[in-house]
């Protein structure tokens, strides 16, 4: 079942990461903390490192197809992951599984992941996500507004090491239906979702 589900999501992401990226998924399992390299253990909380050490290890996959095997990936000011030189990258979680996205600062400037369980946003978080900026396209306001603070979510860690801002959800406005985010600071950026397996949003701009 659990290999099933990471085919799924590895299915998943293959389809929405453009030319030159790459993508994967792992389940978190117990002691997955392991797979941390000591560079990479400081300054986590140690309920975190398994969720940390399945992230990692997709990570160091996708920075050995790029021929930056062994390099750890550090942590920045505000947590974010910090990337070789010459490579842009995210990396995500929720409850039960890990993602990353990795390519080469050529391919694309940069990108950001998120994944989200497939159900609806509660009515409490929809008030703060959704803006009457948004367009929800299609999607009806439960399931379009946790594709929304998924997509914002994304767009938000592409944003962070180009413009080193910290953002709101009312600083990313989203047309789900054509596929952009535009930042408050005018930088726009190409969205792309799924809603199965999970909730599984990608942004990126060239």
């Amino acid at each position: 079942m659990a290999q099933a589900e990471e085919n799924a999501v590895n299915r998943a992401l293959a389809g929405l990461a453009p030319s030159g990226v790459h993508a994967g998924c792992r389940r978190i399992r117990r002691d997955d903390e392991q797979y941390l390299l000591p560079a990479e253990r400081a300054s986590r909380e140690p309920r975190a490192r398994d969720a940390s050490g399945a992230g990692r290890r997709i990570a160091h996959e996708l920075l050995e197809r790029l021929g930056h095997a062994g390099q750890p990936i550090l942590r920045g000011r505000m947590g974010e992951p910090v990337w070789p030189a010459g490579i842009v990258g995210s990396i995500a979680h929720d409850d039960t599984m890990a993602i990353a996205v990795a390519a080469r600062a050529d391919a694309v400037r940069s990108v950001g992941v998120d994944i989200e369980p497939a159900l609806p946003l509660p009515a409490d978080l929809r008030s703060v996500v959704v803006i009457p900026e948004d367009h929800l396209g299609d999607f009806e306001p439960g399931i379009g507004g946790r594709v929304l603070f998924a997509v914002k979510e994304a767009a938000y860690k592409a944003s962070f090491p180009l413009d080193g801002q910290i953002l709101e959800f009312e600083d990313i406005a989203v047309d789900l239906a054509a596929g952009a985010a535009v930042i408050s600071s005018g930088r726009r950026m190409t969205v792309r979702f799924t809603i199965r397996p999970r909730v599984l949003a990608l942004a990126y701009t060239i």
